[in-house]
């Protein structure tokens, strides 16, 4: 910047506090980025005019020189982002990766497109998309400004980069250029830049093999469906009638899915394998899937086993018949299609070998059955799997009873290290709580080991409770008697006597239930049971009265006690017989039977009753009543 007047101020030294306005100044403008033209918010590359005294604009980028001499001017003003706009450089390149896991393929070829966006030097990468390559293909690299040096370098990959070059390092990736459209080739002409491509592509092994294989598979498919179509109702029923011995046939999938989609041969085998050590014989279900020829097996979960509950011993998946290992790389499935388990394999009563378990094939479901019959004319017969030995485990005896508690809480210190309390059955005991039966008894003096002479004094009262099954014996006290009475037992469960098992074999309502008199054995006692209550009877005859009372015994009672009343009981009755019908109701008998002080109880009234009033009218026939008794 000039500072001085004229050259008469040349001799003034430039130093601080030495410089000096120009008056002469008349452009005052500073230098600036932006600058709006027509309205429109531009970026100012374009330099003005330097007036006298005036400062430079910045000077114009590489972008903008290329771009001006690209395009002739055509009168106004066209910056450079709008005239750049939607102009982009293609080139096709390719890499080459190295396959260090296969031997036979030395490198992989992926093919791109690089996209140049001349308005802003960003590039963007695309992937061309190839079947079956194995690689994520579309974007490769998404638009963004590529640092020249790698990461962190403040230069950038620009047009340059790309001139009179076949090959382009970005991100330390080679990237060899093989041509560009037609647009690209003009852009670098105008521009007076060279451009280089490399002219042979290198063969890609792994794509070109797979190329091959599949124009084969297509020939293949193509004749198969001629043959189909001529031969009718002919085709083949399963896939074995595709294979022959030392050719490989390719199977017709599309058939098969068509034919047997969700139809399943279904075989029960076992392996024994009791011949290793803590060896077992496991049952497991081979499904054999039709329409594709693979098969499952999974295993039988039985209770108590003590195996985790694994469902699958083989996923689905075709088998060979001999495991010889993990197939090679690049091994196909067509290959060894002679050496999988097919159906005919399959037979109830053989022997098929699951990855070098031998699992015997002994039944199979109805379907099984009905699909070899009607295919091949074989029947799968059943009944192959041999009875197993039956094994008989020892058992440790129980200890004997200790002394302590009940023999229920003896026994629980043997099966616990920490005793449980017994479980009780709650809803049995609520229902049957209030069932009691009751005998009265005394000792049997015959089959007793050592008897007191006086035992033969003493009667005892024996309950049975329904809601738990206990027993306990009450014994009357009797003056005199030399025996004190009250609780000769505690209410407990009893073992029956001379129990093989001990333990857990208790009497139970049956025990005692026997013909009145007899004999029952309680904790080594002798007792006969003399006679039982009537809700014993009741219970053991169902109800039915005829069994519990005897009409002759009623009559017997009633001769015994109105013996020379009967004259007197006819004037009663005549007096309750106002119609003279010689007939009574059942409510004037009872009644006459209270006032008598007949001693009957319900069961007996109810016995008598229905002897007499045959005709269900609610009346009978009081002088034939008495005749009958008293006559």
């Amino acid at each position: 910047m000039s500072n001085s007047y004229g050259a008469s101020d040349a001799t003034i030294p430039f130093l601080p506090g030495n410089a000096h306005s120009n008056p002469n100044r008349t452009n005052f403008k500073k230098s600036h980025a932006f600058d709006y033209r027509s309205g429109t918010p531009i970026e100012f590359d374009v330099p003005a005019k330097e007036e006298p005294g005036g400062s430079p604009s910045r000077p114009q980028s590489n972008m903008t020189r290329l771009s001006s001499s690209s395009q002739k001017p055509q009168g106004d003003f066209v910056p450079a982002f709008a005239g750049l706009d939607g102009k982009v450089l293609r080139f096709e390149a390719f890499t080459t990766e190295q396959v260090p896991e296969n031997l036979t393929e030395p490198f992989r070829v992926r093919k791109f497109t690089l996209m140049y966006y001349l308005v802003d030097d960003s590039i963007q990468i695309n992937e061309h998309r190839q079947a079956n390559s194995g690689y994520a293909q579309g974007v490769f690299m998404k638009r963004h400004r590529i640092p020249s040096k790698g990461r962190g370098s403040e230069d950038f990959v620009t047009l340059f980069d790309f001139s009179d070059t076949s090959k382009v390092m970005l991100y330390n990736r080679e990237f060899h250029l093989t041509s560009c459209n037609i647009f690209t080739e003009q852009f670098f002409q105008v521009n007076g830049m060279k451009l280089c491509f490399e002219g042979n592509i290198p063969e890609d092994k792994y794509m070109a093999q797979r190329a091959l294989s599949e124009s084969r598979m297509g020939r293949q498919d193509s004749s198969q469906a001629m043959d189909f179509d001529g031969m009718g109702d002919m085709r083949p029923e399963t896939s074995m009638s595709n294979l022959s011995v030392g050719t490989t046939t390719r199977r017709d999938m599309r058939e098969k899915f068509l034919k047997y989609a969700n139809k399943v041969l279904r075989f029960y085998a076992h392996w024994d394998d009791r011949g290793s050590m803590f060896g077992q014989k496991l049952e497991y279900i081979i499904n054999y899937f039709l329409q594709d020829d693979k098969i499952e097996v999974l295993e039988v979960k039985k209770s108590n086993s003590g195996r985790d509950p694994f469902p699958k011993l083989v996923k689905k998946q075709r088998i060979p018949r001999a495991f010889g290992g993990v197939p090679s790389v690049g091994s196909r499935e067509e290959d060894f299609e002679d050496q999988y388990i097919n159906d005919r394999d399959l037979i109830v009563g053989g022997v098929v070998e699951i990855f070098g378990r031998e699992m015997y094939l002994y039944d199979c479901d109805e379907f099984t059955r009905e699909y070899y019959l009607h295919h091949y004319g074989v029947e799968q017969n059943s009944g192959f799997q041999e009875p197993e030995a039956l094994v008989e485990f020892p058992s440790m005896p129980l200890p004997p009873y200790n002394g302590f508690g009940s023999e229920h809480d003896s026994l629980a210190s043997y099966f616990n290290l920490i005793p449980k309390p017994r479980k009780y059955d709650r809803t049995k005991q609520a229902a049957l709580d209030s069932i009691i039966f009751r005998w009265k008894a005394k000792f049997d003096m015959d089959k007793m080991t050592a008897p007191n002479p006086d035992d033969h004094k003493r009667r005892f009262v024996v309950s049975f409770f329904m809601g738990d099954g206990s027993i306990s014996i009450y014994e009357p006290p009797i003056q005199n008697s030399g025996f004190m009475g009250g609780k000769f037992l505690e209410r407990q469960r009893i073992i029956r006597n001379k129990s093989k098992t001990g333990f857990g074999d208790w009497m139970t309502e049956d025990d005692l239930l026997v013909d009145l008199p007899g004999t029952v054995w309680i904790n080594n006692y002798p007792f006969v049971l003399l006679e039982t209550d009537k809700f014993t009877l009741r219970y053991v005859n169902k109800g039915k009265l005829d069994q519990i009372v005897s009409i002759d015994s009623i009559y017997g009672k009633l001769r015994s006690k109105g013996k020379g009343i009967e004259g007197e009981m006819i004037q009663v009755f005549r007096m309750l017989d106002e119609d003279g019908s010689g007939r009574v109701s059942l409510d004037d008998l009872v009644n006459v039977l209270r006032k008598f002080n007949f001693d009957l109880d319900e069961d007996e009234l109810i016995a008598l009753l229905a002897r007499w009033d045959q005709a269900k009218d609610g009346f009978i026939d009081y002088e034939e009543l008495i005749g009958t008794i008293y006559g």
